[in-house]
């Protein structure tokens, strides 16, 4: 078990990852730069735990760290908010038909070498990756508590959007006419300069913010690091993968962008926004989304991944969903006492009537 992100284990990782299984929030590159940016700033500490065969060959690693959260010590993933999928990165050699309960036991051995944690909080474990069931999230009383969704990409766009609803395409193609009626239409699928870059990169960091403050939501950039972890992945990976930072033009304006990642034939949807107001009604970011799908057929990539989330627009676009699990375990009292209460607090949750009251309460703190 590693307390540190350097003493070499950069090239460890990127080794093991190479020849193994893993989202570009698994590799060195993101948790290195989450760390050096968000991370050591938030007083995590990571824990990463590395497990080898009996000649010392590394099968799997575990980025994990010690958060400091509502006045607990709690064991989570590195990356935390920024990371979509949340899971161990598991080498060729990690046996994919290792049964449940020597996962068990391998698990409770791994925890066994990380001292001064109250609680455990593995979320957003994806079931399977690349195709390979995920023991992770089928660990005794791991729980499904969101979903992603990805598009898998045919041959042409033509194939594909053939399966889309009517309604949302004509629509669309009518949204397009009406921009165009204002303005040169242009989509920028890759930015050519750093000039263009900087231009693109600040429209998504305001279009961002504000959408974050019209949901009432966490606006991350306010926060210290955030900001400067995104620009450093632009500098940080090399040739294992690529920062996509696309938009859509209206003449002289940015109406819509997208932060976004490829890595391994995937294509990351990650921080998608749009110009609010009267451009609002136009519906540019899902121009925008529509035309990236299109970008990414004709790159040849096979999944276009709208990543974590709910959100409903994902549904209309998405072919496939991936469940995402979480699991909790107290590993002392302190830990016990917060655990209960947060499961009080989700069976209230669950309650209609304590619904009605808790939107209630929300619509009268938001009156003018």
């Amino acid at each position: 078990m590693r307390e540190s992100l350097q003493e070499g284990l950069g090239q460890r990782w990127r080794a093991l990852l190479a020849d193994g299984r893993g989202h570009v929030f698994q590799t060195w590159e993101w948790n290195d730069a989450w760390m050096r940016t968000i991370g050591e700033r938030q007083g995590v500490l990571p824990r990463v735990v590395e497990l080898t065969d009996a000649d010392g060959t590394l099968m799997a690693l575990w980025p994990l760290g010690i958060y400091r959260r509502c006045g607990l010590r709690v064991l989570a993933f590195l990356g935390d908010v920024v990371s979509d999928y949340r899971a161990p990165v598991f080498g060729a050699t990690f046996p994919h038909n290792v049964s449940a309960g020597s996962f068990e036991a391998l698990w409770a051995s791994c925890l066994g070498r990380i001292r001064g944690v109250d609680l455990v909080d593995l979320t957003r474990m994806p079931v399977d990756i690349d195709g390979i069931a995920n023991p992770m999230a089928a660990l005794r009383d791991a729980a499904h508590t969101e979903n992603a969704y990805a598009v898998d990409l045919p041959e042409t766009p033509a194939a594909y959007f053939a399966g889309r609803p009517s309604k949302l395409m004509a629509d669309t193609r009518r949204q397009a006419r009406r921009l165009a009626e204002l303005g040169q239409v242009a989509i920028t699928p890759q930015q050519q300069s750093a000039a263009d870059w900087n231009a693109a990169f600040a429209a998504m960091v305001e279009q961002k913010s504000r959408r974050w403050q019209e949901t009432d939501s966490r606006d991350l950039f306010a926060e210290p690091g955030y900001l400067q972890f995104y620009k450093e992945l632009g500098k940080t990976f090399g040739d294992t993968a690529q920062v996509s930072l696309c938009n859509l033009w209206v003449g002289e304006v940015i109406t819509a962008t997208q932060w976004g990642m490829i890595f391994r034939g995937r294509y990351y949807w990650i921080l998608p926004t749009y110009l609010a107001g009267e451009w609002g009604k136009y519906s540019c970011g899902r121009i925008l989304l529509q035309h990236m799908i299109e970008w990414a057929i004709g790159q040849k990539l096979r999944v276009f991944d709208l990543t974590v989330g709910d959100e409903a627009y994902k549904k209309d676009w998405a072919t496939s969903v991936l469940r995402l699990h979480g699991w909790r375990r107290a590993m002392t009292l302190r830990g016990r006492v917060f655990l209960g209460y947060l499961r009080l607090k989700q069976a209230a949750r669950s309650s209609a009537f304590v619904r009605r009251v808790w939107t209630g309460l929300r619509k009268f703190r938001n009156r003018p």
